[in-house]
């Protein structure tokens, strides 16, 4: 992975990508943004209503690519967790798929309290919009500082929050994303019963 941030026990914190066509996508992406309806979360920063599905070219764009990456980023943040994740038989099996996002918005010293986004697998913020000396995002107690352009992918159980940022206009996608297994992109429901399905005839 291109950069990951680890505590000084070694343990990974996070992955984090730069977006390569960062700037193609920033302008669709913040025109979508400026039409939108915001909540007021605990802290003062305004979120979004949660979406399934992309509402922009641009963020269909970046979904796509981090799709694309999804499975790297989960090896590079399991590979010291001691999970049966990383064993040889579970190759094939490493398949995720982005769940829900929402965009956030943080006004002059707003912020997020800490929180985690269990049960989902792993969870991200693509940061659409950081002016300088913006806040950082802490997760687990640790700093990671973030940059326009960059994807930081997390597990999602680890706590994390947002402190008061001093400058206006941080603007980021934040979402989940569900571990499939060997159901890729389908979820299996359980067929219903009938004398039918198991070859019976009344």
């Amino acid at each position: 992975m291109e950069n990951s941030h680890r505590l000084r026990s070694g343990k990974t914190v996070a992955e984090i990508l730069t977006c390569p066509f960062a700037n193609d996508i920033k302008k669709d992406i913040l025109s979508w943004a400026h039409g939108q309806k915001y909540a007021i979360v605990s802290g003062g920063a305004q979120k979004t209503r949660n979406y399934d599905v992309p509402q922009t070219q641009g963020i269909k764009k970046l979904f796509t690519w981090m799709q694309g990456n999804l499975t790297e980023i989960s090896n590079s943040l399991s590979w010291d967790s001691g999970s049966l994740y990383n064993l040889p038989d579970q190759d094939g099996r490493r398949n995720f798929k982005i769940d829900q996002h929402w965009l956030l918005n943080y006004p002059l010293d707003s912020w997020v309290e800490p929180h985690n986004h269990f049960p989902h697998a792993l969870s991200f913020g693509y940061y659409v919009n950081v002016p300088e000396k913006s806040s950082p995002i802490v997760i687990d107690y640790h700093k990671v500082e973030v940059k326009e352009g960059q994807l930081v992918v997390f597990m999602s159980y680890k706590t994390h929050w947002v402190p008061p940022t001093p400058v206006p206009n941080r603007i980021l996608i934040a979402g989940d994303i569900v571990y499939l297994s060997r159901f890729m992109d389908k979820i299996n429901k359980p067929k219903k019963f009938t004398l039918e399905s198991k070859g019976f005839s009344l």
